[in-house]
């Protein structure tokens, strides 16, 4: 019991909260429960993930694991503050992790497009590609 205790310990401590755009308290909605794969993302050997929940969002960031409140409200999506895990890995993956959070946090809305999940900033710019795996 010790030894669960100390190891949950240390995994809260490897995590670090990474300013995000603020969120929303709206449910996800029809998102909730689906799973998205980033597309042409080549620096990570697995791509970055979303897995929807009812009112946050979590996966794979390229390196780390991710996790984050996220709200929607009609196609305006916004994550909240995004925290990871802090482990080191190689250059190109970190730089893929980081362009993705990058792009989580600049975030403000979503599409489906040809069966893809879109998401795009405040000017209406597309910021990234997922396709669906669930």
């Amino acid at each position: 019991m010790k030894r669960v205790a100390v190891a949950a310990l240390i995994l809260l401590s490897a995590c670090t909260s990474i300013a995000g755009g603020g969120g929303s308290a709206a449910p996800l909605g029809a998102l909730a429960g689906s799973e998205w794969a980033m597309l042409n993302e080549a620096r990570s050997a697995t791509p970055p993930t979303i897995a929807f929940a009812t009112d946050g969002a979590s996966g794979y960031a390229g390196c780390n694991r991710w996790f984050a409140s996220a709200g929607v409200t009609d196609q305006a999506l916004e994550f909240g503050d995004i925290g990871t895990t802090r482990m080191m890995c190689s250059p190109p993956s970190m730089e893929a992790e980081r362009a993705f959070v990058t792009a989580l946090n600049d975030t403000r809305g979503y599409r489906i497009e040809n069966g893809e999940l879109v998401l795009y900033d405040v000017g209406g710019a597309d910021l990234a590609r997922f396709r669906r795996t669930n």
